[in-house]
């Protein structure tokens, strides 16, 4: 009898061994999955100065990741160069233009125009800039107007950012007088920063 009790002790605790065993193994395969978005987010930047531009061969156009950096400079009033910055979707997967900023827009704002500009009133030197997408009739000009537009960009496609730098007329802003540039010209600089993310479903 003992030994029958023996055995059946020897029963359960093999029982309970394989148990155990058998909840550690099935522990082990327990699969924690996460999922990853595939795909490649991609965008490239290219600036060119427009050919119609005066004293075009002074005027500079920089590419800085997403950073555009637009230099001019000028000889007489009504004067412009004009900028064309290209944004071209190179990845897979669709991306969207949330936010453009010009980080020296601090000068008075045009008034028919709000964000869209940059004056520097002490020098009649103004900048202004418009985003069109593939197709579009019209732009999109500010960054406000741009930023709530949320412009997608499929894989493959671009869009087209002009940006206007100009010595304006002082009719055009309101003064008394036309301010005088010195005589070398006074540069205007103007920098736009683009952010996108990648699209939601």
């Amino acid at each position: 009898m003992k030994k029958k009790n023996m055995v059946i002790i020897g029963v359960v605790a093999l029982i309970l061994v394989v148990a155990v065993g058998y909840a550690i193994f099935s522990d082990t395969l327990t699969i924690n999955g996460s999922a990853t978005a595939q795909g490649d987010f991609s965008l490239s930047y290219s600036c060119e100065i427009d050919e119609s531009s005066a004293n075009k061969e002074s005027a500079k156009c920089k590419v800085d990741g997403s950073n555009i950096e637009m230099k001019s400079s000028f000889l007489k009033p009504n004067e412009a160069v004009l900028f064309h910055v290209t944004v071209t979707n190179d990845g897979s997967i669709p991306a969207v233009l949330k936010e453009v900023t010009s980080p020296n827009n601090k000068g008075m704002d045009f008034k028919t125009e709000g964000d869209a500009s940059y004056v520097d009133t002490d020098y009649s030197l103004a900048a202004y800039y418009g985003v069109t997408e593939e197709g579009e009739e019209t732009g999109k000009t500010g960054d406000s107007e741009v930023s709530n537009a949320n412009i997608t960009l499929q894989p493959g496609e671009e869009i087209d950012i002009t940006v206007v730098h100009g010595w304006v007329d002082s009719d055009m802003l309101g003064l008394e007088s036309q301010p005088q540039l010195p005589v070398e010209g006074k540069p205007l600089t103007y920098n736009l920063t683009f952010k996108f993310q990648q699209a939601q479903n």
